[in-house]
């Protein structure tokens, strides 16, 4: 299921950090570096902020999953609230997600929809920005850095345009498989395997037998299979607006990208994304403490 925050973040990361510096061409000098620091002061320095979301995913033309984000943060407490809906044969769809909280001294409550009723106790390093810092993240960040400085003019003219608004500016990116750099697709693989083994492997090397064929339908799910299985990402075609308001905070981003996942048998499978995220409430977003008695909720039983 966190395939679902990883793929998000993966596709404006990618998409913002690999391709927009071509807008350096177009658009005159500062247009990219701008762009960069709104995303940056986004991810790593804003501590308090509502972000909310959702994305429809589907794998060869076929819908298999729905996702619906609600995400808060007030200095070092945090509310992130997912919603999945995922297709079941009969017809009807499957809920699941989860609702985490997070407090200012690292205290951790997890109410999970498969089980309902009940709420589980963790902790982790507080942290007040909406990506947790660390070695590995910054050494992709400063690739991101290097990138930027490196590929404005290997993209074509017109990929990416800028459009003022009345309240900030809209900057648009339509790209093809044809046109996208291979140093892009490159760091969007860097990305992929960090994000995934953060969020999957904990740090630890993922490996696999070059005598046992791994397929698709090893898997008990499609998420699970795309988040184990894949071993190369390549963007097909990106179509993502950015909107920029006048305090140069990045507001929005909405669009459609496509991506091929080739998997440990060498079969490829594309997956096509149609997402929106929406950053509002910007220094008055609150989280309420955690309460069992506020979700009905309570430790389970040992």
């Amino acid at each position: 299921m966190r395939l679902t925050k990883m793929i998000s973040l993966l596709l404006v990361c990618s998409v913002c950090l690999a391709f927009l510096p071509a807008a350096q061409a177009e658009e005159g000098p500062g247009a990219v570096s701008d762009l960069w620091e709104c995303i940056y002061d986004l991810l790593f320095n804003t501590d308090n902020v509502t972000v909310e979301g959702e994305a429809s995913f589907s794998l060869d033309g076929e819908h298999f999953k729905t996702a619906g984000l609600h995400y808060v943060q007030e200095g070092y407490s945090s509310f992130y609230d997912l919603k999945l809906l995922t297709p079941k044969a009969d017809g009807s769809e499957r809920e699941t997600g989860w609702t985490i909280i997070a407090d200012q001294e690292g205290n951790v409550y997890v109410m999970e929809k498969y089980r309902p009723g009940e709420y589980r106790e963790g902790s982790t390093e507080p942290h007040r920005t909406l990506l947790r810092r660390s070695v590995q993240l910054d050494a992709i960040v400063d690739l991101s850095i290097l990138l930027s400085e490196q590929m404005d003019q290997l993209l074509p003219q017109g990929a990416v345009s800028t459009e003022e608004i009345a309240d900030g500016e809209k900057i648009h990116v339509s790209l093809q498989e044809d046109q996208i750099p291979g140093l892009a697709v490159s760091a969007l693989n860097i990305a992929a395997v960090y994000l995934s083994d953060r969020w999957f492997y904990y740090g630890l090397d993922r490996s696999f037998s070059e005598d046992v064929v791994i397929s698709f339908d090893n898997f008990a799910t499609i998420t699970e299979a795309l988040a184990y299985g894949t071993v190369h990402w390549s963007l097909q075609n990106a179509d993502v607006d950015f909107t920029i308001d006048a305090e140069h905070r990045l507001t929005a981003v909405e669009g459609t990208v496509d991506a091929a996942s080739t998997f440990l048998d060498d079969t490829v499978r594309v997956v096509s994304v149609s997402f929106r995220l929406n950053m509002k409430d910007f220094g008055v977003s609150a989280v309420r403490p955690f309460s069992p008695a506020d979700y009905g909720v309570s430790l389970p039983e040992e």
